[in-house]
């Protein structure tokens, strides 16, 4: 079904079809709704908040990732634009917003008192999870999916679904307990289950599909003031700052996947050979072009997707676009470039209102570093700046060793790696066009703190605030202690690590015809 949702919602981006979006909406809104009423405790708000949550769907259909969980997604972006609803009209029909919430749990014909408890706590609590968790959440109980469902859509086995999904109400009982709702993970569950999305008005599914479709433009003002201001809310989910020092990642996924090719024909070139030949190609090169991905990921979670396309000149000249997708998912996007006469770089652009800012940067290699990694490896060995092929080509022979050829996607590739103190690089290198299809770099990250804790915790504290801040929280001492708990793990977990990154080539096209100006943004 999630798969089937992400068909559709291309479908709408690509030709705008009307049916395909009310068919999202159909499936989605009475999730939304529900949400932004329990939050809001005013159904006439929940149904402008609801409105105003797909018409920033529809504006950003054709740049969500392929593999979000669209529920989830939804879910989340409702409680971006019921907090920011909340903002606007905080004083306004406080009394009676109570009273509609009691009334409707008194009337919603459950017998779990739990629900009564959980209710007011419950959203605060799921966006205290790690998106995959409460994308599980959101499956298993808001929408009643089976684990096989749940698994299918997160991309895991069965059992491994069942795994995340008690792990995440454990960390719901937890939340609810230190707020004096003493209960069990299976009465949680049932209560979530039971009570946590009710039938959106009939109504409201059609005017909700037709301002969508518009993009707005039929919305009322304050319903556009409030898709402004959500948008612009969204954008402190990109992660302020990076923690530990090596970290980057992963494993790349589907469109890089790694199948062994027959091994028919042997070659005696040693690996030194094969990794200066393929230095020796790109030096005889006159331009580069190809698209790519970069995934990272720490101890086995995923962190961070990144596709970029790559254009690069002799001498001097470059271009790589990518879009981040770090944790959480806010898809972000970023440029470096230079045609000639100075380099740039744009960080920051997204779908929820941020323009990005420009940079000059010192130098190429500056601007390569900056570029979130995206194409580091191809960037590096086709201007001779170092980068895993040159780190392989100057080791020592006996750390270098090649293995058995692959394939990546229908290339066959050689395949050379070598391993010195705490990394790990390996290079697929095309056995017709010595070309780099992949490469990647483990790196186990020894536990380095102690020194700086106090330096740690005041920056920790100040991080602390702010998050809170944004998420329309109440500054409290154990609200900021939790938090600073929270980035403390984070700090641990990223200087305690075993990383692997994996950048990986495709529709690479060489010697091309370019002018500068194909390379300005």
């Amino acid at each position: 079904m999630t798969n089937d949702d992400m068909a559709l919602l291309r479908k709408f981006a690509e030709t705008d079809s009307e049916s395909a979006f009310a068919e999202i909406v159909s499936r989605h809104i009475s999730l939304v709704h529900s949400a932004t009423l329990r939050r809001t405790r005013d159904p006439h708000l929940a149904e402008e908040i609801t409105q105003a949550v797909f018409i920033i769907l529809a504006r950003k259909a054709n740049k969500l990732p392929q593999h979000a969980v669209l529920s989830g997604w939804l879910y989340r972006a409702a409680q971006f634009a019921a907090a920011d609803a909340l903002k606007i009209q905080r004083r306004r029909q406080r009394r009676e917003q109570e009273a509609h919430m009691q009334s409707m749990l008194e009337n919603s014909g459950s017998s779990n008192e739990t629900w009564n408890e959980l209710a007011p706590l419950l959203d605060e609590a799921m966006m205290r999870l790690r998106q995959t968790d409460r994308d599980a959440i959101v499956l298993r109980y808001f929408e009643n999916k089976n684990l096989r469902e749940v698994g299918d859509a997160l991309g895991m086995e069965e059992r491994a679904a069942q795994k995340r999904i008690v792990r995440a109400l454990e960390k719901l009982r937890t939340f609810f307990a230190k707020r004096g709702v003493s209960s069990t993970t299976a009465i949680i569950a049932a209560a979530i289950s039971e009570n946590s999305v009710h039938a959106a008005p009939v109504t409201l599914a059609k005017s909700v599909t037709a301002a969508a479709i518009a993009k707005g433009s039929m919305a009322s003002a304050s319903t556009l003031t409030l898709v402004k201001g959500t948008m612009k809310m969204m954008t402190w989910m990109k992660i302020k700052f990076a923690i530990g020092v090596s970290v980057i990642v992963l494993l790349a996924g589907s469109a890089a996947t790694v199948a062994f090719s027959q091994i028919g024909e042997s070659d005696n070139l040693p690996p030194k050979e094969i990794v200066k030949k393929a230095m020796d190609k790109y030096a005889s090169l006159t331009s580069y072009n190809d698209t790519g991905k970069y995934i990272s990921v720490r101890n086995g979670k995923t962190n961070n997707v990144t596709a970029f396309k790559i254009r690069l000149g002799r001498t001097n000249l470059y271009r790589i676009e990518f879009e981040e997708t770090p944790f959480p998912a806010v898809p972000t996007r970023g440029a470096v470039w230079s045609a000639g006469k100075g380099g740039f770089a744009m960080f920051g652009e997204n779908d929820f209102g941020s323009k990005g800012r420009i940079e000059k940067l010192p130098d190429m290699k500056s601007a390569l570093l900056r570029a979130a990694l995206a194409g580091w490896g191809a960037a590096n060995a086709f201007f001779n700046l170092g980068g895993n092929l040159k780190v392989l080509s100057i080791w020592d022979p006996n750390k270098v060793e090649k293995q058995n050829d692959e394939k990546i996607g229908n290339v066959d590739c050689y395949v050379i790696s070598g391993t010195e103190n705490n990394l790990t690089r390996t290079v697929w290198i095309g056995k017709r066009d010595f070309l780099l299809h992949q490469s990647q770099t483990i790196a186990k990250a020894p536990m380095q703190m102690g020194a700086d804790n106090a330096t740690f915790d005041k920056e920790f504290e100040r991080e602390a605030k702010d998050l809170l801040t944004k998420m329309n929280q109440e500054i409290t001492p154990d609200a900021i202690a939790a938090k600073k708990a929270e980035l403390w793990q984070a700090m641990k977990e990223a200087n305690n690590s075993t990383t692997i990154q994996t950048e990986t080539h495709m529709d690479i096209v060489v010697n091309q015809n370019f002018s500068p100006a194909d390379f300005q943004r």
